[in-house]
């Protein structure tokens, strides 16, 4: 094991291959945005100068893209796990990307917040049929909140389907 890495660090002094391979294997897994790449290198305890030339590689090659991360992201959330407009831009936050690249991924993404709720809801709805109408009601609305559709949006999904059962 040591001779390994002692012909690895001849091979690779600074460390730059290692980084590399390392950031390939997080990218096979599902893409990643420049501060989920930067934070995961770092962690892996390569130099910042290391990151640095890697990631600007991974960038040139279109390996890395946060334009694209964030409209992969919105689209796969809208499909899997529909949430608002807000909760899409709180989570690809978190990702650390900008606003302009949220912002964007969002306006192309066309989300109608109201069409999604009530999607979400007559899906649910029909799971929990055989609850007393407040319990489902209260079910239904505590799913639409944790997916951040706002009070307002949710009262009227709610009086939709209240409607239609």
């Amino acid at each position: 094991m040591l001779l390994r890495d002692q012909r690895d660090q001849q091979d690779d002094p600074n460390g730059e291959e290692r980084a590399r391979a390392y950031l390939l294997k997080l990218l096979a897994h599902r893409p990643r945005s420049r501060a989920e790449a930067w934070e995961r290198l770092q962690k892996k305890g390569f130099s910042a100068e290391v990151i640095t030339a890697v990631i600007g590689q991974a960038e040139q090659k279109n390996w890395l893209n946060d334009a694209l991360f964030a409209r992969l992201w919105v689209e796969d959330r809208l499909l899997r796990q529909p949430k608002s407009r807000r909760a899409l831009q709180r989570e690809l936050s978190a990702k650390g990307l900008e606003a302009e690249p949220i912002q964007q991924a969002l306006a192309r993404a066309k989300i109608d917040e109201e069409a999604l709720a009530e999607g979400l809801a007559r899906e649910r709805a029909s799971r929990y049929g055989r609850l007393d109408p407040q319990k489902r009601e209260r079910r239904l609305i505590g799913l639409l909140r944790r997916r951040g559709f706002s009070s307002s949006v949710i009262h009227r999904v709610l009086e939709k389907l209240s409607q239609n059962l």
